[in-house]
C-alpha cells in the first residue's frame, strides 16, 4: 500500500506538469526561418541527449566512454555537476518567459514559488515547499523539520545544507540571517522507470543566446528506499570553443560512495555515482 501511494503521487502530479513543453518550441520565429533553426536546433538536441544517455551508460558498465559532438558556434564547459552548452541566434525559439524547458523529459514539475522562512525567536514559522500541499517545512531556532505528503519526517540541525532529497524536489538549504531557504536542484526521479532519466538535457533562451543544460538527478526506488544520484566530476580540459568541428567528451566512472540515513524523507540509503568528464 505504501509502494502504491508513492506511485500514484508521482504520477498523479506527474500527468498535470506533463503538458508544461506544450507550446514553448518555435516561440516567435517567422515562418521562413522554422525550418532552418529547426534543422539546428534538433541536432544539437540529439547530441546533447546522447551526451546525457552516456552518463548514465558510464554508471551501469563502471567503464568510459568518449562522446563526439559536432556543435555550432558557441561554448561547451563542464562544471561540478553540470555540463553547459551555448549559442547565438538571432530567434527566439523557445519562450522566453519559461525558465526551464525539458528536453529529453516529459515529467517536469516547476517549483517557482519564494521558499523562504524567517526564524523564528520562539515558536515556529512554517510554509509549503514548493507550493505543494502537505510538503511542509518548520523552522524554530535549532531546527528545520520537513514532513511530506506520507507524512515522513526529517529533523535537520539549523544549518546550510546540500541535497535534501524529498518526494519531489532534491533541495539545497541556505541559512544566512534568520532566513532559511530552500533552493530546489532538480526533481526526483523514480528508479526503474523509463520516462525518468536519470541525466536531463533542458534549455533556457536567454536573449539571443540559447543555453542547454546536462544535470544528473536524485533517482528514488520506492520498493527498496533507496536513492542514487550521479555526480558529474570536471577533470583536466573543462571548456571549449564550438566552431563545427567535432569535440570529444571523455567520461570516466570513477568511484562510488554510500550514506546510510542521508538527509531525505524518503531515501534509507544514498549512493553516489561519481564520473569524471573532461573536453578534448
Amino acid at each position: 500500500m505504501k509502494l502504491q501511494s508513492h506511485l500514484i503521487g508521482y504520477l498523479l502530479l506527474g500527468v498535470i506538469i506533463v503538458g508544461l513543453s506544450i507550446g514553448i518550441y518555435e516561440w516567435g520565429i517567422p515562418l521562413i526561418q522554422k525550418s532552418q533553426i529547426r534543422s539546428t536546433v534538433d541536432n544539437i538536441q540529439n547530441q546533447l541527449t546522447t551526451l546525457a544517455d552516456a552518463i548514465s551508460s558510464v554508471v551501469q558498465s563502471r567503464g568510459s566512454q568518449t562522446i563526439t559532438l559536432t556543435l555550432p558556434k558557441g561554448s561547451l564547459s563542464i562544471y561540478n555537476n553540470l555540463i553547459q552548452y551555448s549559442f547565438q541566434t538571432s530567434v527566439n525559439y523557445y519562450n522566453p518567459s519559461i525558465s526551464v524547458i525539458p528536453i529529453n523529459y516529459n515529467i517536469y514539475i516547476p517549483c517557482n514559488v519564494n521558499n523562504t522562512v524567517s526564524v523564528p525567536s520562539s515558536g515556529y514559522n512554517s510554509i509549503q515547499l514548493c507550493g505543494i500541499p502537505n510538503l511542509i517545512v518548520k523552522v524554530n531556532s535549532s531546527n528545520i523539520i520537513i514532513q511530506d505528503i506520507n507524512n515522513n519526517t526529517l529533523i535537520l540541525p539549523l544549518a546550510s545544507t546540500k541535497n535534501v532529497i524529498t518526494q519531489y524536489f532534491n533541495f539545497n538549504i541556505i541559512v544566512q540571517n534568520n532566513v532559511v531557504s530552500f533552493i530546489p536542484q532538480n526533481n526526483v526521479g523514480i528508479a526503474g522507470v523509463s520516462y525518468y532519466p536519470r541525466c536531463l538535457l533542458s534549455a533556457t533562451q536567454l536573449s539571443g543566446i540559447i543555453q542547454y543544460q546536462i544535470e544528473c538527478r536524485p533517482m528514488y526506488n520506492p520498493q527498496n528506499g533507496q536513492c542514487e544520484l550521479i555526480v558529474i566530476e570536471p577533470v583536466g580540459q573543462t571548456s571549449v570553443n564550438t566552431n563545427g568541428n567535432t569535440v570529444n567528451v571523455n567520461l570516466q566512472y570513477k568511484r562510488l560512495e554510500i550514506i546510510n540515513n542521508p538527509n531525505s524523507t524518503v531515501c534509507k540509503q544514498l549512493v553516489y555515482y561519481y564520473v569524471q568528464a573532461s573536453v578534448v
